[in-house]
């Protein structure tokens, strides 16, 4: 029996982002599961590849061309985001190498250009997405066959609802006054993902920021300086093994995103915070969108600084009844993992 071959530039040891968190966590589980699975990694490389190469932007390299054609299953390319052109020519060349044995996994939807239509459409590859507006956008290109939406984004069961209880002692456990609410985001320190609008919260509120990136452009590094003078702000830039403990330890989960070249189709972070069974307030942002009018999510329909706080404020006291869990289990990796190891 022929054995899935598992592509991508996305293998760390230590995944601290949305794309790199998608590809850790499918391929990681698809081994468990899948033993034989041969992992191929290229740029980066984790404790899971199998083998790594050197390939150049096109993805032309004797090795690969060699190993395609010896291995006789399925191909699962999980590339890093790029530009559309240059993620359809990779995708043509790769089916060119592999057949129409091609599965690429697209975490973020982009405009496509002419040529980079025809390069997709033409690859005969099949196109996983994470989000139904992003398979939306695909089938505008691609016959619908050849279009998936994957549910995927969230462990259910590291990510789990605590008691208020044990709220309190993680609160201060991590340095926080248990009776002042908490509002987390979990993401890059970049103005493009707004996160500026937490500098809007109410002073009462201990606002959090886990992040990973300090200072990318001028404007994200005042945006910082902003942040850090701010008594009720605390950002947290270590590696968190247990990050699992922030998002319970937390009443409200706040992502004021819109821009989509900022975020992954399915922003894990909310995903994560709601298996906890804390409140969301959001922005309708990629696959959000599929939580409208479920319990525990909050869609921002202003930005105004009263408005903002109005919509936490109700977020924050609907507490525990908020049930932000039970919208979010069918987007559990393993749900994602028995798809495609079918």
């Amino acid at each position: 029996m022929s054995r899935l071959v598992i592509l991508s530039n996305g293998l760390t040891d230590r995944p601290d982002e949305g794309f790199l968190n998608v590809a850790n966590n499918l391929v990681k589980r698809i081994k468990q599961k899948q033993p034989d699975t041969l992992v191929v990694s290229y740029e980066r490389q984790a404790a899971v590849t199998d083998r790594f190469l050197t390939l150049n932007k096109c993805l032309l390299n004797r090795s690969l061309f060699s190993l395609l054609r010896r291995e006789r299953g399925r191909v699962l390319h999980i590339p890093f985001p790029a530009k559309a052109v240059s993620t359809a020519v990779r995708l043509f060349i790769l089916s060119l190498l592999a057949g129409k044995r091609v599965q690429a996994l697209l975490v973020m939807k982009s405009e496509y250009p002419l040529v980079a239509r025809l390069l997709l459409r033409f690859s005969g590859a099949q196109v996983l997405v994470l989000s139904a507006e992003a398979a939306d956008f695909y089938r505008t290109i691609l016959p619908e066959k050849r279009v998936v939406h994957l549910r995927a984004g969230v462990d259910c069961k590291r990510f789990t609802p605590v008691s208020t209880e044990h709220k309190r002692k993680l609160k201060e456990q991590y340095g926080f006054d248990p009776d002042r609410p908490v509002v987390l985001h979990v993401g890059h320190l970049k103005k493009g993902r707004g996160v500026g609008e937490l500098l809007k919260l109410n002073p009462r509120y201990q606002v959090v920021l886990v992040t990973s990136t300090l200072t990318a452009s001028e404007q994200d590094a005042a945006l910082r300086q902003q942040l850090t003078e701010r008594d009720n702000v605390r950002l947290i830039t270590e590696y968190l093994p247990h990050i699992e403990e922030v998002y319970q330890l937390s009443d409200v989960y706040f992502f004021p995103t819109v821009a989509s070249c900022h975020c992954i189709d399915i922003p894990l972070s909310c995903m994560e915070a709601a298996a906890c069974g804390i409140s969301v307030v959001t922005t309708d942002y990629g696959e959000m969108k599929a939580f409208a009018g479920k319990d525990g999510f909050w869609f921002i329909g202003s930005f105004a600084a009263d408005a903002l706080n109005a919509l936490v404020e109700q977020a924050i006291r609907a507490g525990a009844e908020a049930n932000s869990r039970e919208a979010v289990s069918d987007y559990d990796w393993d749900n994602a993992v028995s798809y495609l190891t079918e």
